[in-house]
């Protein structure tokens, strides 16, 4: 079998690890407060929050229970961007190897992707740590400060022997890390979404102009999916993380992710252009 078949076929076989460890997620638990913003799915509410307020869902003991599903998942998202990322890498890596160029930077946007899910990961992980063992607590607040603490309080000076000065300035004015962390969720959660959105728009541009000029061709067809899917990314930027687009972006995936084994499987089946003259590739 040729390489380009082999990576075509590793497309479709990260495609099936894709699918087991999206059900493996299961089903979340229904919220003890509603999701901000328009949300109905939690991990998506956890990743597009934009402020403390936002993550009340997941404070006190009403939010054990969510709190213990984000970490099941959490769990799963450290195999989940290898197999979807690797899904999309090498059905790029197949396209490459058929003579499309351009499809290398497909496969540099999806290796990237995991890093970013990665460093995602770690930041959520950071929040659910401070909301179960916040650093202001009772054996932490001084008697002084029981009714205003700030993080100054709570914690010692060696702590902030080298903080940054932004991090520095923080610890005068909020009782917890959350703040800051959200911000770095934010920045974290966009780059995997450019990068994704990037990879999208990719694909669909690829797919459009390697088919025939004409509107039955199947490549054309599965151009659609990642355009749409590129564009309400955009969108769920454009309009501030809303709920409610975010939500329907997250539909718009599925088609999208679908389109990678479904392409997989043209390519692996048609005859590369000129194989008969110079051999398969």
């Amino acid at each position: 079998m040729t390489p380009s078949r082999w990576a075509f076929g590793l497309c479709i076989l990260f495609a099936l690890a894709t699918t087991l460890l999206t059900l493996a997620f299961g089903t979340p638990p229904e919220p003890a407060v509603p999701l901000h913003s328009g949300f109905s799915t939690p991990i998506l509410a956890l990743e597009f929050a934009t402020q403390v307020a936002h993550l009340d869902f997941l404070q006190g003991e009403a939010g054990a229970e969510m709190r213990d599903y984000i970490r099941h998942v959490q769990f799963i998202d450290v195999f989940f961007p290898i197999a979807y990322a690797g899904m999309a890498a090498c059905l790029f890596l197949g396209m490459a190897m058929r003579g499309n160029v351009f499809a290398v930077l497909g496969v540099g946007l999806a290796v990237a992707t995991i890093v970013a899910d990665w460093q995602e990961n770690a930041t959520i992980d950071d929040i659910l740590d401070e909301i179960e063992n916040p650093h202001c607590n009772a054996q932490t607040v001084p008697d002084d400060q029981a009714g205003d603490p700030v993080l100054r309080d709570c914690l010692s000076d060696e702590v902030f022997e080298n903080a940054s000065p932004a991090l520095e300035l923080a610890s005068f004015v909020f009782d917890s890390f959350l703040p800051i962390r959200i911000e770095f969720l934010r920045e974290d959660t966009w780059i995997k979404w450019a990068l994704m959105a990037t990879y999208a728009v990719l694909l669909s541009a690829l797919l459009w102009f390697s088919g025939r000029p004409v509107w039955h061709e199947w490549r054309r067809w599965l151009a659609v999916p990642p355009a749409l899917a590129g564009f309400a990314i955009c969108l769920t930027w454009l309009t501030g993380s809303n709920g409610h687009v975010a939500e329907i972006m997250s539909i718009l995936l599925i088609p999208f992710m679908l389109t990678f084994p479904a392409a997989a499987v043209m390519y692996f089946l048609a005859k590369p252009k000129g194989s008969r003259k110079k051999g398969t590739r």
